[in-house]
């Protein structure tokens, strides 16, 4: 510390000169010295208040620290369960905070910020109402309000309650935010319809529906219909869509479900007639004619306008010349099954119900082609249905999808949002799921390329009448040695298949039983008989003999087909079509041929493996384990444990 201003710095007697005797007294020194102790003190004292205020510090922040680890109030407890992310348990403390402080605001401010991480769009807008009429000049009402109209897509009234909000805080950063945001989309969004629709020959069909969406509350104002052919429309993005994002809103009234359908005219006479319908896409197929009959009279008019008239890209309608293109597929087989399913739908229903004899068998069967190539399975308020959903029928397939979608309770409708982000001016995908082009083609009249690992061939095989078992094993067939798989190319079940029909080891499963002699016989029985659709690989030889069978079936199906697989492959590469029926009739086909070949290859590759020894085997089997394929999946399944246990 300084010396005191006043007096001169003490020195130790003993280190220092003595000072002149005229300047030194005894009580001068006394006085000096209390004067020191004095200032000692009130350092001392300064010290002792500045540690105080560090301890008070110190403890308002371990204060803060505890308030936030355990708060006190409800509210409280809901801002630290938001914070934390953990939605359900904030937005009931804000609920039960509201019971007891009904007339704050702010309580409905943060339950509405709740309810929009919820998906609660409209209980969000209403909290977010009820906070401004509580409070007019907080700008956090018409923040809240302005987010949960963007969400329930009503862009234009958010936009003026964002406005607003920006009147009461100009300098509030995520009010600007949300507002820049909103205009910025709104100025994507104004594309004009001729813009839009200026190639589109159905304008006048399609605007009328999107009205009569718009008019009862369906919300998709990202979105247009673009028109690329007579039979080939997609729809597309007027603005940029980040992931998340919800570009379609259907209320039930919209929604064409098959309760709809039974409670109609035509469902009540239909059930009353005591006809059991084949198929529950026959209920909304006898709706959708009645209602077109009905004309201007029906609800429904606008959208089953823009329904197609015809449905020539359905390989159960084709002539002539495609069937021509065709020949050797099973796609013919599957369509006149097809055909020949919804004559016996029709005559049923018209021997049972007077009321629907009015109806001509191609208004049946186009009723049934709107509804298979347009129906969602929907679960509504626990209850699963299958429905048309007008707008969201008109999106496009795509294996990878971009959409997810799904009948909402909360918002009682039907919703779909992205799951990746989608740019401006971009053709929007949903998925019809992973499927062989033959069900793409009769089902929905198109084919996907680069589908190999779901593409499928029939193998149809029968017991031949020369096994020394025949008797025996035609019993377990229950008198039908015939069977039919239709099976994609690979020997593992991770493929899309429906039916026990379509699993490959069922079709392998079916061969070594038909191929088991003698004591082989014994292992594939058990206390229930033979299990022939689940039989594991039985002997080096059994499985030598339904490799060169699997191939004598495939050879001989290849040999229906007209033209060898290089012909469908020059095609495509040349990619010259008379129109989209005649690729898609070629893609069918070199699909089939693909697979069958693969079966073929897979005999020429494993019966020498078979054949081998184990100590050879084993650096084969190796690389096989190490790099995976669907060849050497077989090799591992089946081939090592054979030849191993052969030894």
């Amino acid at each position: 510390l300084p010396p005191h201003p006043e007096l001169p710095p003490l020195s130790h007697p003993s280190s220092s000169p003595s000072p002149p005797s005229s300047l030194f007294t005894f009580p001068t020194y006394i006085q000096h010295r209390q004067e020191a102790r004095r200032d000692s003190l009130a350092l001392n004292w300064q010290a002792t208040l500045w540690q105080k205020k560090r301890d008070r510090r110190k403890k308002a922040k371990e204060a803060k620290a505890a308030a936030k680890t355990a708060p006190d109030s409800i509210a409280d407890k809901g801002k630290s369960a938001f914070v934390r992310k953990d939605y359900d348990t904030a937005l009931k403390l804000f609920t039960q905070a509201l019971e007891e402080d009904k007339k704050n605001e702010r309580l409905y401010a943060n339950r509405a910020a709740t309810n929009i991480e919820l998906s609660n769009f409209d209980e969000a807008l209403e909290d977010a109402e009820t906070c401004i009429k509580l409070k007019p000049e907080w700008h956090k009402g018409y923040y809240r309000k302005g987010v949960a109209l963007e969400k329930l897509l009503r862009y234009q009234e958010a936009r003026a309650a964002l406005k607003e909000g920006e009147k009461k805080a100009p300098e509030d950063a995520a009010t600007k935010r949300a507002l820049e945001s909103i205009e910025s989309l709104l100025n994507e969004l104004a594309i004009s319809l001729e813009q839009t629709s200026a190639d589109n020959p159905d304008n006048d069909r399609f605007t009328k529906m999107v009205q009569w969406m718009k008019d009862g509350g369906c919300k998709f104002p990202k979105l247009y219909l673009k028109y690329y052919s007579e039979d080939y429309r997609g729809v597309h993005t007027l603005c940029k869509i980040p992931p998340n994002d919800c570009v379609l809103y259907v209320p039930l009234k919209y929604l064409m479900t098959n309760e709809v359908a039974m409670e109609s005219e035509i469902g009540q006479a239909i059930q009353k007639s005591g006809y059991d319908m084949r198929s529950e896409h026959s209920w909304l197929a006898v709706y959708l004619i009645q209602e077109k009959h009905n004309k201007e009279k029906s609800f429904w008019k606008p959208y089953i306008d823009i329904l197609p008239d015809k449905y020539g890209n359905m390989p159960m309608l084709f002539g002539d010349i495609y069937k021509k293109f065709l020949s050797g597929s099973y796609a013919l087989t599957m369509a006149a099954n097809r055909m020949d399913s919804l004559r016996a739908e029709y005559d049923g229903i018209c021997r049972s119900c007077k009321a629907f004899r009015k109806y001509m068998f191609l208004e049946f069967v186009w009723g049934r082609l709107a509804v298979i190539t347009r129906i969602f399975g929907l679960n509504i308020h626990g209850k699963k249905t299958s429905a048309l959903v007008p707008y969201a029928d008109m999106l496009n397939h795509i294996t990878d999808k971009q959409t997810d979608w799904q009948y909402d309770d909360k918002r009682k409708g039907y919703t779909m949002i992205t799951n990746r982000g989608v740019a401006r001016g971009e053709q929007i995908f949903d998925s019809y799921g992973r499927k062989c082009n033959g069900r793409y083609f009769v089902n929905y009249g198109f084919t996907i390329d680069e589908n190999f690992i779901d593409n499928d061939a029939v193998f149809r095989v029968t017991l031949p009448r020369g096994d020394p078992h025949f008797n025996m094993k035609l019993k377990y067939l229950h008198n039908n040695p015939t069977r039919e798989f239709q099976v994609p190319p690979t020997y593992s079940e991770d493929v899309s298949v429906l039916s026990e029909n379509m699993k490959p080891r069922n079709m392998f499963s079916f061969f070594r039983f038909l191929h088991a002699r003698d004591k082989e016989l014994m292992l594939t029985s058990s206390q229930d008989g033979y299990q022939i659709k689940d039989i594991a690989p039985i002997s080096v030889r059994n499985e030598i003999s339904v490799l060169k069978h699997i191939q004598e079936v495939a050879k001989e199906t290849l040999s229906q087909f007209p033209d060898p697989l290089t012909v469908d492959h020059k095609l495509l590469k040349v990619n010259k079509f008379m129109d989209m029926n005649h690729r898609n009739c070629v893609m069918m086909r070199c699909g089939e041929k693909e697979t069958l070949h693969w079966y073929i290859n897979l005999a020429d590759k494993a019966i020498p493996l078979l054949k081998m020894k184990w100590k050879d085997l084993k650096r084969v089997a190796a690389k096989c384990h190490q790099q995976p394929s669907r060849f050497n999946y077989y090799v591992t399944e089946v081939v090592v444990p054979l030849v191993k246990n052969n030894k």
